[in-house]
């Protein structure tokens, strides 16, 4: 069973985006402005090389695959997907965004809300995730991402039912919200674990231990929430990928027809070398050479 309640950020509820750092825009109408390291293709927004500054969504249902590469801003940037970030409680957010395979430096964080985004494959220096506004709001999947040292690792203030699973706390220090539904903790790795819990046993071959993580409360506003399933080791596969790391594409039709033929051709020539050689050999071995004509003898004159 998933049990939580919410972690809470203290730098959203003390900060607003600071303009610091450039900010990039992908604009309503689907146009990036701020920079040429952004490849678009429909709706999918690929970084070709570490970008410097807040990236500003302006648009629902966007997918941002940072392929690897580093966004570099603050405590104050990083991704924003909030409508109005003046407004803690209410700030309204782009929703059905993806964000994936981004690498967050200087503590950078994500900031949005709970309209069903999805962050995946994400690694966090010293930053986190904010989520807040809009108490109904449908559920946000924060899965197979890498915190390490984050002061303030997630926040879910003011939200709906957020789903935290699969994902690698690496000396991360957790607060809990007073406002909200809950976020379910379930089946992650929390680098603290064996500190707290000692005598703690797999279960079985499950790669599970058998006492569920708590998390203890800092200060006087913090809340408990528990996982009941926390891993032994970490995540294999969470967090972004190396940028030197070589995606195999997916075969299409067209590399298909323009991969094979020429391997197609090379081979059947080869073949066919092959064969006209055997061939010819065995003509030449099992045809005998014509024997000479016998030479007359002459008779000698008496």
């Amino acid at each position: 069973m998933l049990t939580g309640q919410f972690v809470y950020l203290v730098c959203a509820q003390q900060h607003s985006t600071l303009q610091s750092y450039p900010t990039i825009t992908i604009l309503s109408d689907g146009r990036v402005n701020g920079t040429d390291l952004i490849q678009r293709e429909k709706d999918v927004y690929t970084f070709k090389g570490d970008i410097l500054g807040t990236l500003k969504v302006e648009k629902d249902g966007v997918t941002i695959d940072g392929a690897g590469y580093a966004l570099k801003a603050d405590r104050n940037g990083g991704v924003m997907l909030r409508k109005n970030p003046g407004d803690i409680l209410m700030p309204f957010c782009y929703g059905g965004v993806v964000v994936r395979n981004v690498r967050f430096c200087n503590e950078s964080c994500i900031f949005g809300s709970t309209q069903g985004n999805s962050f995946l494959n994400n690694t966090f220096e010293g930053g986190g995730i904010d989520i807040n506004g809009l108490v109904s709001g449908t559920e946000n999947i924060i899965k197979y991402n890498v915190f390490i040292g984050c002061k303030y690792a997630i926040s879910a203030d003011y939200s709906g039912v957020n789903v935290v699973s699969e994902n690698n706390f690496i000396d991360c220090n957790m607060f809990i919200a007073l406002y909200g539904g809950g976020v379910m903790f379930d089946r992650n790795y929390w680098s603290v674990y064996e500190t707290l819990y000692p005598d703690a046993k797999e279960i079985g071959l499950t790669g599970i231990w058998d006492t569920p993580y708590t998390h203890k409360p800092i200060y006087g506003f913090d809340h408990v929430f528990v996982d009941c399933n926390p891993l032994v080791g970490p995540v294999a596969g969470a967090g972004a990928p190396e940028v030197h790391d070589v995606l195999i594409p997916v075969p299409t039709e067209a590399m298909f027809v323009k991969d094979f033929c020429p391997i197609v051709l090379m081979v059947v020539f080869v073949v066919f070398v092959v064969v006209v050689g055997i061939v010819c050999w065995f003509i030449l071995k099992t045809i005998k050479p014509a024997e000479p004509e016998p030479k007359p003898i002459l008779k000698e004159k008496k």
